[in-house]
């Protein structure tokens, strides 16, 4: 009897940690007329930025000017509502259009994530053919991962030689701000970051190269370089075309379907209006023509 007591306890232990948890730590951080902005909402909202834009979100003055963008939205949607405009159908279409973009744009960058990164030696010859761009670079896309102690790094450091993930690890180890989105610097100049930091960072020479563990005023770092001057990412754009270009063209031909040119409305008015541009330059190629026929006449009719 003792023991099912202890478990019930611990039943209601877990059961309100788990609502306080769910519940109680979902702040707002603002609110207006029908509409608020829980704290979780504004993380969410910077998972999805971009890794450039993110960066800024560890800034004071980047939040605040973020949120701000955010109750803008709110405030502007609220008045759209009062105007039905998000009952229009032509925006409803829209929006679906939009939906459907969306889908086969995540459906693409699923299919081909594990193919589009570079391979080392894809890597390696990339660096050797553009050695001087990579060592002059003036800006570079970084990750780290931060720790407060040098212990901490220092186990960290091993378990990336051993081959543990970056991503990873800056997931679940760094205490920094950029921590969710696997420690995502996105890209920064020189000077942009602590003295430290910012040497550390510029002296890795290819990318997917680790830093030593690097102290600052923040804590102890650990860097890994991602790109220079987006060398990388364009070599990478170029590939990822490559791939899409040759699944969409064998798609097309291992799909059925039918295109049924005949029906579409807007050929045909393109027809009637080229078949009306062509009478027009007939009829006035007549006139010419009969125009040189009646000067012809009052030259003879003068003789």
């Amino acid at each position: 009897m003792l023991q099912n007591l202890v478990m019930k306890r611990i039943f209601l232990l877990v059961v309100v940690a788990l609502t306080f948890t769910f519940f109680g730590c979902d702040k707002k951080v603002a609110e207006g007329d029908g509409w608020k902005i829980t704290d979780k909402e504004f993380k969410d909202k910077i998972s999805f930025l971009p890794p450039d834009a993110a960066a800024y979100m560890v800034t004071e003055e980047g939040q605040k000017r973020f949120i701000e963008t955010l109750v803008l939205r709110k405030i502007l949607y609220t008045e759209a509502e009062k105007e039905g405009i998000t009952k229009d159908k032509k925006i409803l279409n829209r929006i679906e259009d939009a939906q459907r973009k969306i889908v086969i744009e995540e459906y693409l960058e699923r299919k081909f994530e594990d193919q589009i990164p570079l391979t080392n030696n894809e890597i390696e010859e990339l660096y050797l053919r553009n050695q001087d761009s990579f060592d002059n670079a003036s800006t570079i896309w970084a990750r780290h991962i931060l720790v407060e102690t040098e212990d901490e790094a220092k186990n960290i450091l091993k378990m990336l030689k051993d081959g543990e993930d970056f991503k990873e690890m800056a997931e679940d180890h760094s205490i920094g701000p950029s921590a969710p989105r696997g420690g995502d610097l996105g890209y920064f100049g020189k000077g942009d970051m602590v003295p430290e930091f910012d040497t550390a960072a510029f002296a890795l020479k290819m990318p997917g190269d680790i830093s030593d563990i690097v102290k600052t005023r923040y804590g102890f770092h650990i860097i890994k370089l991602v790109d220079k001057d987006r060398l990388l990412e364009k070599y990478q754009a170029q590939k990822k075309k490559m791939l899409l270009d040759n699944y969409i063209r064998d798609l097309k031909e291992i799909s059925e379907y039918t295109i049924y040119e005949e029906n579409l409305s807007l050929i045909k008015d393109i027809k009637k209006e080229k078949v009306k541009e062509e009478g027009d330059i007939v009829e006035d190629e007549n006139d010419e023509d009969e125009k040189v026929e009646d000067d012809k006449e009052e030259v003879e009719e003068e003789k």
